[in-house]
């Protein structure tokens, strides 16, 4: 049996012209996306990483901007009283420390201010370092159980890093990358 043939009648040419505009369409959408990914490759994410030193997998990830804030805290191991470190991500989204808070001036503890640091005597005794401006490339974190380890970023209720990661050696440090590494790192982090 002979094919009709359509095109040159009235509902033959809107089928025609429906599948050439699908084509189009097809062609744009695929345009698009291509062109997003050669976006994404280019736009770099800032991301906080905490990274096991043992395996260098990452135990933490997180997309950061200049004037977020973040504290790291621990047990003193010798004191037995709560050490908090300030920071906060720096315009060229470095890490900078800019304030401590500690037990006493001893055993491996800040003892006095240098420069344009005030050191004060806080209402519960403890001594505090303000207006620092210490730029920490990256911080070897010694994670232990007993220290009861803490990371706290912005005012998101805190992680308790002893009891997720248990003892072990981690990295704190900046990364920049793209969106794709970051998904890719993402799921490699959450996936387990």
């Amino acid at each position: 049996m002979p094919r009709a043939r359509l095109s040159g009648t009235p509902s033959g040419v809107a089928v025609q012209r429906a599948l050439t505009d699908f084509m189009k369409m097809k062609l744009f959408v695929a345009g698009g996306v291509i062109l997003l990914l050669l976006l994404a490759c280019e736009w770099p994410l800032h991301v906080l990483v905490l990274k096991n030193t043992r395996n260098g997998r990452w135990v933490f990830a997180r997309v950061v901007s200049p004037g977020d804030v973040f504290t790291l805290s621990y047990i003193h191991s010798v004191k037995r009283k709560e050490v908090k470190d300030f920071y906060v991500i720096g315009q060229e989204y470095e890490i900078i420390q800019n304030k401590t808070v500690f037990p006493d001036s001893d055993f491996g503890l800040p003892s006095r201010a240098v420069g344009t640091e005030t050191y004060t005597l806080q209402p519960d005794g403890n001594g505090c370092i303000s207006g620092m401006h210490r730029l920490i490339p990256s911080l070897l974190l010694r994670v232990e159980k007993a220290y009861d380890n803490t990371l706290t970023i912005n005012e998101t209720p805190p992680i308790d890093l002893s009891q997720r990661l248990g003892n072990c050696v981690v990295e704190l440090r900046m990364h920049s990358m793209n969106p794709i590494r970051y998904a890719f790192q993402a799921t490699m982090l959450y996936g387990e």
